[in-house]
């Protein structure tokens, strides 16, 4: 166990200044997420197959409380940043409005009536509103520095002109997504169980269903119907071997 306190390292938080920009997860959480597969298995239970495929991590790689406690905690952390927009906050509805403000006093094009000024720089904010203030003020760096990439039909932005609401919470909520993918990221290792070696009775439902078809061509769905698991297997184990023999 002392080994394990000396060697833990905690999955650190992004830069408060730029949440987006995450920094790499530990040895031990990348270990984990490059483990994390989809297999089927067995249910609980042991009686049947589970209806898809689900998460699975191998036993030895199952991790510990202190490890889940580490990723919980970072998944909340980064939850409350997603949280830092104007519906939650008034200094996030504050640094979204400077922003807002700097993005249409430079770009201002040609000025309007302080009237249509109030009310343009109103609907900003409220298609803004549950979007992070640090996306938004990210967004807006990257806008003035011509660096957003291109609009949903592949053409460069029109730099010259402030991006319309829409635009810009798009813009925006790119960053925001980076901080989604990572939540579930860990969501995926959270959600995995240990995987459970069913390769056996895989094989044994694909002899059933052998035994199941050559029992329907042979007597027919009545005599089928009568048949149990360990009947059906037998009979295409029983023709497997005919087969062998014949050869």
């Amino acid at each position: 166990m002392s080994t394990e306190i000396a060697l833990f390292e905690p999955i650190p938080l992004p830069d408060p200044r730029r949440p987006a920009t995450l920094p790499s997860l530990p040895a031990w959480a990348a270990r984990l997420n490059g483990a994390v597969r989809l297999e089927l298995q067995m249910t609980p239970d042991g009686k049947t197959f589970e209806k898809a495929d689900v998460l699975v991590l191998p036993p030895d790689l199952m991790p510990t409380e202190r490890q889940i406690l580490a990723m919980r905690s970072h998944q909340a952390n980064l939850r409350s940043y997603l949280l830092d927009t104007p519906a939650h906050s008034v200094t996030a509805e504050t640094r979204v409005a400077t922003a807002v403000s700097k993005l249409l006093t430079v770009l201002a094009g040609e000025r309007k009536s302080d009237l249509v000024e109030e009310a343009r720089s109103e609907v900003y904010l409220d298609v803004l509103d549950d979007v992070p203030c640090w996306a938004v003020e990210s967004a807006v760096r990257r806008w003035f520095k011509h660096d957003c990439g291109a609009d949903e039909r592949g053409k460069p932005y029109a730099y010259q002109w402030a991006p319309d609401p829409g635009t810009l919470r798009n813009i925006a909520q790119e960053d925001a997504r980076a901080l989604g993918a990572r939540i579930g990221q860990i969501q995926r290792i959270l959600d995995a169980r240990e995987f459970v070696d069913c390769s056996m009775q895989i094989e044994n439902g694909r002899k059933a269903m052998i035994g199941l078809n050559e029992t329907i061509k042979s007597k027919g769905l009545s005599a089928a119907s009568a048949l149990t698991f360990a009947d059906a297997i037998a009979i295409a184990e029983g023709s497997s071997k005919k087969a062998e023999a014949a050869e």
